[in-house]
């Protein structure tokens, strides 16, 4: 059994263990997002499963998964990922362990971000999607580079 990410509306990271078993995954998926799932390919090696009504469900933006979906893309992304996350390697398989690590960096620096933000205030919309990519490119790149 190898292990998947799931990731809290709050941007939290559980690892959770992957069935061998499709009808299992689905299950697990679907109560990971808490609901039916989309999935979404912002890297080659990885699949995001997000709620599939999660915006029109009312669900919080998962900020710390549409800043990884844009690192991974390499774009802003300009829609919202809405909800909890699971993230899983491709067809079915469990997540490599440097993918893993790069979720977790993402997540952990969207975090900090956040948590930063209670005492300074983002300024608008803009600087603070600017600032949460930021954040995450530069967790990723640090990750890489101790890495290599």
């Amino acid at each position: 059994m190898s292990s998947v990410l799931g990731v809290d509306a709050d941007g939290a990271v559980t690892v959770l263990p992957w069935p061998d078993d499709v009808v299992q995954q689905g299950l697990l998926i679907r109560a990971g997002v808490g609901g039916p799932a989309d999935t979404g390919v912002y890297h080659r090696r990885a699949v995001l499963h997000v709620h599939g009504s999660g915006q029109r469900d009312g669900l919080p933006m998962n900020l710390a998964v549409w800043a990884l979906a844009c690192v991974w893309r390499g774009i802003e992304l300009p829609y919202g990922l809405y909800g909890a996350a699971v993230v899983t390697g491709p067809q079915s398989q469990g997540l490599d362990d440097d993918l893993a690590a790069e979720v977790r960096a993402v997540c952990e620096a969207v975090a900090d971000v956040r948590a930063e933000w209670r005492g300074r205030p983002p300024t608008g919309e803009g600087p603070a999607r600017a600032e949460l990519l930021a954040a995450a490119r530069h967790a990723r790149g640090t990750l890489r580079t101790t890495t290599s």
